[in-house]
């Protein structure tokens, strides 16, 4: 039995799940485990949807294109619910702006096809960097400590820096191609 269906259909139950656990960490009082839980669960299926298309030799354009949105609407929407908890304030509300933009900007130059932006290293850290960080801020309240708080907060705001990083990067590279004699 073929099992090249799996990475995309771990990708678009990722995109569903965001909202979920969103919803989870709004709705759940401080110091519940489940929207912590829940977060790391969908968030590891980014690694398993990877491994799952390279082993199967399921690797598609759907799947390159779905993946690093479905990665974009995890953090994004843990870090606005986690930014409505906090109060709206800016320690978290700007690196969270920072964030979305860049991933807004990265999706739609992605939609257009003579536009060529295969995903970095770099940009898979941050992606990483962001995933770690949300999860510290989720586990600061059942642990009621504010070193993982600290923790969570400067991951971020580091993943906040590499989003503008690597959205110069893209942004140089596509103005590169632009220039160059055809």
């Amino acid at each position: 039995m073929s099992l090249k269906w799996l990475p995309n259909t771990l990708t678009i139950a990722r995109c569903l799940l965001a909202g979920g656990v969103a919803w989870l960490i709004l709705k759940l009082p401080a110091g519940s485990f489940l929207p912590v839980l829940a977060f790391i669960l969908v968030a590891l299926t980014d690694f398993v949807d990877g491994w799952a298309a390279r082993r199967f030799d399921a690797v598609s354009k759907f799947g390159a294109f779905l993946d690093p949105v479905a990665d974009k609407l995890l953090v994004g929407l843990a870090l606005v619910a986690l930014t409505l908890l906090a109060g709206g304030q800016w320690i978290l509300l700007i690196p969270t702006a920072v964030i979305i933009l860049r991933d807004t900007i990265a999706t739609i130059l992605r939609l257009f096809p003579n536009i060529e932006m295969p995903v970095s290293q770099l940009a898979k850290w941050k992606t990483a960097l962001e995933m770690v960080g949300i999860a510290a801020l989720l586990l600061a309240a059942p642990f009621s400590s504010a070193l993982i708080m600290h923790a969570g907060t400067v991951l971020v705001w580091v993943a906040a820096a590499l989003s503008v990083y690597t959205l110069g990067l893209y942004l140089g590279a596509i103005l590169a191609d632009v220039k160059r004699p055809r």
